[in-house]
């Protein structure tokens, strides 16, 4: 089964959209035990482009974990890495989250109330926060709660293309 350009452009831009979702968090968060006695669920996902043709010039991807805590707390670690064809600005962007606030809705996906989101990256200044920066709120990630190993077939409804990967894993503990 083909897929378009557009398509897939569309479905990175979703993929990338989800990854910074998950990342959540209040001002008033209290600190969540990563994979700790708290853990209810664990995420790890993975986004990749390699595909000149279908991804344009922004080659490279984006992976993290994330925990969701039985005291509706949830921590994210995720990085971000482009690699631009041609030269111009890239490189890692690592964005670090603690969470108030998430429920899984009627579609049975992993929902946040808001979020509070370090950035550190490549830029060489300093970490930058921002609260609620992808609204609006409460915010769908897309991440499947149910358990069990989504890739892009699962999530997309489509082989991932050569030089593309979608991956995410979810683990519920208790």
């Amino acid at each position: 089964m083909g897929i378009s350009s557009r398509a897939l452009r569309g479905a990175l831009a979703a993929a990338l959209a989800l990854a910074l979702a998950v990342s959540v968090s209040t001002a008033a968060a209290p600190t969540a035990h990563a994979y700790g006695r708290l853990a209810q669920y664990q995420i790890a996902l993975s986004f990749n482009c390699n595909n000149v043709a279908l991804c344009g010039q922004s080659l490279g991807g984006f992976w993290g974990w994330a925990e969701f805590d039985s005291d509706n707390t949830a921590d994210a670690q995720l990085t971000g890495c482009q690699h631009f064809q041609g030269g111009g600005a890239a490189g890692a962007q690592h964005f670090s989250s603690d969470a108030q606030g998430w429920f899984i809705g009627a579609n049975g996906d992993f929902f946040i109330s808001n979020e509070l989101v370090t950035y550190t990256g490549h830029t060489g200044g300093a970490p930058v926060t921002l609260f609620d920066p992808t609204p609006p709120y409460p915010s769908d990630t897309g991440i499947p709660a149910a358990p069990g190993h989504y890739s892009a077939q699962t999530l997309y409804g489509m082989q991932a293309p050569p030089g593309t990967n979608f991956e995410i894993q979810v683990v519920q503990l208790h």
